[in-house]
């Protein structure tokens, strides 16, 4: 999990209030399976086993009008922001990969 704080704003694991939400199952050519999930206050994207690619689980959210850096992970990247400012959120398996747009 990472928290942001420098330019966004504190973005900390913390409980949530219910938020409207977005999810977003998808599987590479290589077979890996991956979901994306997100609302205003957590947004993770999530590579399960199986497959053969190597990729991780990459995910940025958009806060304020403005976009973060990619955060990725092996198994599971979250990204968590105690004050409900994630407007959009963006989710893929690999550096190169094609992104896909969640909205809260």
């Amino acid at each position: 999990m990472v928290a942001l704080a420098a330019a966004f704003g504190s973005l900390i694991a913390v409980g949530s209030p219910a938020a409207a939400a977005d999810d977003h199952f998808w599987t590479r050519s290589c077979g890996s399976k991956y979901y994306a999930y997100a609302d205003n206050y957590i947004a993770w994207t999530k590579k399960y086993s199986g497959g053969s690619c190597s990729g991780h689980a990459w995910v940025r959210v958009k806060l304020n009008g403005d976009w973060t850096k990619w955060y990725h992970a092996s198994g599971k990247m979250t990204l968590n922001n105690d004050y409900g400012d994630i407007e959009l959120s963006e989710h893929k398996g690999c550096a190169d990969c094609k992104p896909y747009l969640l909205i809260p």
